[in-house]
């Protein structure tokens, strides 16, 4: 080979290796890259739950002894139905039942203030002394869903009434 094309050669191989270093991300890079890949979040998707009517109990099988929430200036439809083994909430037509965490607070007549599911989690909390009411119980509380990240997604205080649904 004659000198100048050897020092083309190794002008060219330079170049390319220069090149790699450039394109080649280094470990740390490629940690971060795959890290932030992971952690993406589809955007926050409010959600409005809808009323759980008689019907929806019926079909449900949804009778029994727990408490119904029902959200400020929304009606008189519980938008929550929180019991012992189960608490249902309705979305998009369809009734969603959650487990309850049965290591959260002891809420009235077997309910508890938290649920979870695939999808949702909620929390309803008492934002005033829980009060009798004829065989139940009330009290004005306050309903937390949150997504599927734990980010919330519906926010409402209202009424609570506890009792045989």
């Amino acid at each position: 080979m004659h000198g100048f094309a050897r020092l083309a050669l190794v002008a060219v191989l330079l170049s390319g290796l220069a090149a790699c270093d450039e394109k080649e991300p280094t470990d740390q890079q490629a940690i971060a890259a795959v890290n932030a890949a992971q952690d993406s979040k589809p955007p926050v998707q409010p959600l409005e739950p809808q009323a759980i009517l008689y019907p929806d109990i019926t079909n449900g099988k949804l009778h029994g002894t727990g408490c119904a929430f029902v959200a400020d200036g929304g009606g008189i439809g519980a938008v929550l139905l929180a019991q012992d083994k189960r608490g249902v909430i309705k979305v998009n037509g369809e009734l969603v039942v959650l487990a309850p965490d049965t290591g959260s607070a002891k809420m009235p007549l077997g309910s508890w203030s938290r649920y979870t599911g695939k999808a949702f989690a909620l929390t309803l909390t008492a934002s005033a002394p829980i009060t009798p009411l004829g065989t139940g119980k009330k009290f004005k509380g306050k309903l937390v869903i949150t997504d599927a990240y734990e980010r919330p997604v519906y926010e409402a205080t209202g009424d609570a009434q506890c009792r045989e649904i």
